[in-house]
């Protein structure tokens, strides 16, 4: 009797960590940007950098985002909105940059269009025009 007792506890045991895991895992981080409020707070975030309004004027086509492409992304144990953002040129679009906005907003990095990783916006800025301007 007392050896089920103790196996009932256990198993009971077992069951709240399982559910205390669940409760505590990271987020998904797989959501799509398509009419989603919080991709819509990330791309703000974008339109607010100088760097694209400075673009945009140098090339005058008009701007457009890859909402139907950006997602949810996990980088470096967050998550990211992936805001991507083209010339809308007459023959085709061309992707300028795309940018990773945390979920929350208080993160921002840049792909490096040369090497594919991801960088800090700091040392994106730091890279000059050259790079920015692409």
């Amino acid at each position: 009797m007392h050896t089920h007792h103790v196996i009932r506890q256990t198993a009971v045991a077992v069951s709240l960590s399982w559910a205390a895991l669940c409760v505590y895992a990271a987020p998904t981080c797989n959501a799509q940007a398509m009419d989603s409020a919080a991709y819509a707070q990330a791309l703000d975030v974008v339109r607010q950098l100088p760097e694209l309004t400075t673009w945009s004027r140098a090339h005058g086509f008009p701007v457009v985002f890859g909402e139907s492409l950006d997602k949810q992304q996990r980088l470096e144990g967050r998550c990211y909105w992936s805001v991507s953002v083209y010339a809308n040129r007459p023959e085709r679009l061309e992707l300028w940059h795309t940018f990773y906005v945390e979920a929350e907003g208080k993160r921002l990095r840049v792909q490096d269009p040369l090497s594919g990783n991801t960088i800090s916006l700091q040392k994106w800025r730091s890279k000059g025009d050259k790079s920015r301007m692409a």
